[in-house]
């Protein structure tokens, strides 16, 4: 009995010792801090080496920044939202944007990033009707 029992302690150290590499982390995402214009419509973005893009990610905690911003406003006017454009990406904004995601029929994780950027309208320039981007 002894024997079996420290035969399973063995094989228990034995496989914790080996590391299973994880997937990639939304450490290495590029976070959205800006409001850029992209495809005539106000977006999140990101600001990398003068090139800007909408290809970024932003979470609870995020801001405040004008992406923070410019999220709550389009979760408002395009999306029926009544949040405080405060800038910051707080338990409102992420309730608010896990709805949008529900209603999308995307990953509803409270959490903006591409495939939200793509799937949701955003803010237009001037008027007229909030728009979907690609990229």
């Amino acid at each position: 009995m002894r024997t079996v029992r420290n035969f399973a302690v063995t094989a228990a150290l034995v496989a914790a010792s080996f590391v299973v590499p994880s997937a990639p982390t939304a450490a290495a995402a590029v976070y959205c801090d800006i409001a850029i214009v992209w495809q005539n419509a106000y977006t999140p973005g990101e600001d990398i080496d003068f090139t800007f893009t909408p290809n970024c990610v932003m979470a609870s905690g995020a801001g405040p920044n004008n992406a923070v911003g410019q999220l709550q406003t389009s979760l408002n006017k395009c999306h029926g939202k009544a949040l405080r454009v405060d800038r910051e990406f707080g338990p409102k904004t992420r309730a608010a944007l896990i709805q949008v995601q529900q209603s999308l029929h995307i990953t509803a994780d409270g959490v903006y990033g591409p495939q939200t950027a793509r799937a949701m309208r955003h803010a237009p320039v001037g008027s007229g009707a909030c728009k979907r981007i690609t990229f």
